[in-house]
């Protein structure tokens, strides 16, 4: 019986539009009122997957920046917070500055922007800035960089792969209709590691887990929990991971997986 389910944000729970479809939501809403625990697992910052899980009413903690940092959706305790050190993230930054890459670098719990998409700043909650320069602002350890870009994703594995293997995780993520990003985290971080330390703080073992995503980062969590379902619009290589496939983020494929392996099962 499944009583956690993993469940990744972009390319998985949001849709091509970055929104959740009013199936998913539906699905998710009827895993939750069975008392299912639904657990974000995402390579988002906390702030804008506390923000989903506020939308959906989830109580589980937040598993964010592909497994850096856990904390509960409400703002309270943290269960792990991996950081990478001050002057390795300052120079991380500073060539996605060199490069003007699109990049989100959280310090202190603020996520600096420098992003192709138009922002209004003055709707911009409190911790998110747009930051045409991200070097200046990383005063303190970073929790995660994420950088989008074929061009990025190859010169940061060149710049920082090989030479920072033993302090930094490198994860590359990509699916259908998403360019390539990597998420830059503390070594040691990762969904499927994270995803182990939640079961054991909630109390549900990795048997009664299903986990869903779209991409390599995600595999790890596959390969913990009891069910692993890749999207519809995951590459070939995460599919042969999974042990399902579903229909894709476009056609609710999170409901699909949720409705075979929780709601119909129970």
């Amino acid at each position: 019986m499944i009583r956690l389910i993993a469940l990744d944000l972009d390319g998985t729970l949001l849709g091509p539009n970055f929104r959740i479809s009013e199936a998913d939501q539906a699905a998710v809403a009827a895993a939750r009122d069975r008392g299912v625990q639904i657990a974000l697992n995402t390579a988002r910052w906390y702030g804008l997957a506390q923000r989903s899980a506020r939308r959906l009413e989830l109580e589980t903690p937040l598993i964010c920046h592909n497994g850096a940092h856990i904390r509960e959706p409400n703002g309270d305790a943290e269960l792990l917070h991996l950081q990478i050190p001050t002057d390795l993230a300052r120079e991380i930054a500073a060539l996605c500055d060199d490069h003007g890459f699109e990049t989100y670098c959280t310090v202190e719990g603020v996520t600096y922007m420098r992003t192709p998409h138009e922002i209004d700043a003055q709707r911009l909650p409190k911790d998110m800035r747009l930051a045409a320069t991200h070097a200046q602002h990383v005063t303190a350890p970073a929790t995660g960089i994420l950088v989008f870009g074929e061009a990025a994703v190859s010169a940061i594995v060149e710049a920082f792969g090989e030479r920072y293997a033993s302090e930094l995780a490198l994860p590359i993520g990509e699916s259908e209709g998403v360019q390539p990003y990597v998420t830059i985290t503390a070594a040691g971080a990762d969904k499927g590691r994270a995803l182990r330390l939640l079961c054991e703080h909630i109390g549900v073992p990795p048997e009664e887990t299903l986990a869903i995503g779209d991409a390599a980062p995600d595999v790890p969590m596959f390969e913990l929990a009891a069910t692993g379902v890749a999207m519809g619009n995951a590459p070939d290589t995460v599919k042969a991971q999974a042990d399902a496939i579903a229909p894709s983020n476009a056609e609710s494929g999170v409901a699909w997986a949720i409705r075979r392996f929780v709601l119909e099962s129970t």
